[in-house]
């Protein structure tokens, strides 16, 4: 089991971004073929489906796994960090692999092992060109899976992420997350000197910090059952000079909730809003309303032997009942039974600088032991 340790040493250290996890597909898939499983590919992008006999369509379950990395931010070099806890998600689906094949190699008829790009919903200009040059047509992994068709064969799907629990051995469950879109606000004004002759110009940056200012305001008119989560960023021009009038700036938001009807709302609200802000400056606005996630939905039959299985373990069970985080996993809720098993072993500062795994054992040898256990009693209850 040591070997699993040094997987997930190798997989942090090889951190890449969404459709670009090179390093990641070859060493990933290596273990699998090592193991004499077999491999498909998915064609122009990395991520494949391993199968203990190369025939992933007669397999009722899949064990899904992310690839991705985040951006180091400040880094002079553009390097990714695991700072959401893929290479733990990904050790996991190879241990449990490799425990069943030692064990329970029968079983493995019923089982693809899926590793899949791009969970993370960032960088949209590269994949905007990746959509161009057609190697993509959705900016998410699961998502341009689905539209090929990889989720029609299997009957459920089983997803794992690292959790933010602090106690030291547990498995936990979350019964919804939120879903998602993407809004992007283009302000326009009009550049002019800014100590000389501001009043010729028109500020875009005032107008988008105004828009700020509403967007804060509208935040007591939310409904707080919907769980509804914005949270806007300013962006400058790279060549912006202090002395110059902001001519054109960008904000940039999700608008987050726990179910599409609640998102959309919010999503009329602040476009109204922007509008308004610009109009006041004298600016002008342009807005895109990009698709995002649906809100993820547990199914309670699979959540239900998740506890089971920790109850055998002697292992803490914790659910959650919401999470405001959000996954492309929650696309694959919406059409197949799924589930998402929270695995112990990290500090759980996602999506920081400082994330880094805790405990090895906990982190990359437990999950395997435990995703074994649980996907025989899954076969064994015929879900």
């Amino acid at each position: 089991m040591k070997d699993l340790i040094y997987l997930g040493r190798q997989l942090w250290d090889n951190a890449e971004p969404g459709f670009l996890e090179k390093r990641t597909h070859k060493i990933l898939s290596k273990k699998f073929i090592d193991l004499g499983f077999s491999i498909e590919e998915f064609e122009n992008i990395p991520g494949f489906i391993a199968t203990i006999d190369g025939n992933f369509k007669t397999k009722p379950i899949a064990l899904i796994s992310d690839m991705d990395a985040l951006p180091l931010p400040g880094d002079p070099e553009n390097k990714y960090i695991h700072s959401c806890g893929h290479h733990v998600q990904m050790t996991a689906l190879y241990g449990a692999a490799l425990i069943l094949k030692n064990e329970d190699p029968e079983l493995l008829k019923k089982i693809s092992f899926i590793a899949i790009p791009a969970e993370e919903y960032i960088d949209f200009n590269k994949r905007e060109e990746l959509i161009k040059n057609k190697s993509i047509s959705l900016m998410s992994g699961k998502l341009e899976l689905i539209k090929r068709g990889i989720f029609n064969s299997p009957e459920i799907v089983i997803s794992t992420h690292s959790a933010p629990f602090s106690s030291k051995t547990f498995i936990s469950s979350v019964l919804n997350m939120a879903g998602f879109e993407v809004m992007q606000f283009s302000f326009f004004g009009k550049a002019s000197h800014g100590g000389a002759a501001p009043h010729l110009g028109i500020n875009a940056q005032n107008a988008a910090s105004l828009f700020l200012q509403a967007s804060a305001f509208l935040r007591e008119s939310f409904d707080e059952d919907k769980h509804i989560r914005i949270h806007p960023i300013l962006k400058l021009d790279n060549n912006q000079s202090v002395n110059l009038i902001p001519e054109h700036v960008i904000v940039e938001t999700y608008v987050r909730g726990a179910d599409s009807e609640a998102v959309k709302k919010v999503v009329k609200q602040l476009f109204e809003a922007a509008k308004g802000c610009a109009k006041a400056i004298g600016a002008k606005v342009e807005i895109i309303v990009i698709q995002g996630y649906k809100p993820f939905k547990a199914d309670l039959t699979l959540h239900k032997l998740i506890k089971e299985t920790a109850d055998d373990m002697n292992i803490e069970f914790i659910e959650e009942q919401y999470s405001s985080a959000s996954s492309d996993v929650g696309n694959i809720s919406q059409i197949k039974p799924t589930v998402m098993l929270g695995l112990p072993g990290v500090n759980g500062k996602f999506h920081n600088p400082d994330f880094k795994v805790t405990d090895e054992e906990a982190a990359y040898i437990f999950p395997s032991q435990f995703l074994a256990k649980y996907l025989r009693k899954v076969t064994e209850c015929e879900v």
